[in-house]
């Protein structure tokens, strides 16, 4: 493997972890919004419940796309390294 490929995936494998970092902070986020707008325009307080489910899709969804870049990751250098390693027919 290159210095190159190796940078290559470190970069994604924190493309992951960012991700699922922002989608987090974005449900949260948005959550507090909603739970703002909700006093601002009705005049009452739904207490955290709205920032906490938003909170909680957000993990959900961040959790959720970074096992699946996992298993494409997985598929891609399960895929190489077969390339590089063929099966042994047994015969030496």
């Amino acid at each position: 493997m290159t210095r190159r490929t190796d940078l290559s995936q470190i970069g994604r494998a924190w493309s992951i972890a960012m991700d699922m970092s922002v989608n987090l902070l974005a449900g949260g986020l948005l959550g507090a919004g909603l739970d703002w707008v909700m006093l601002k325009l009705f005049g009452w307080r739904s207490f955290p419940i709205l920032m906490l489910v938003f909170a909680g899709l957000g993990l959900a969804g961040g959790f959720l796309r970074f096992l699946r870049e996992a298993m494409r990751l997985n598929r891609e250098l399960s895929r190489e390294w077969r390339s590089e390693h063929p099966p042994d027919d047994g015969q030496e």
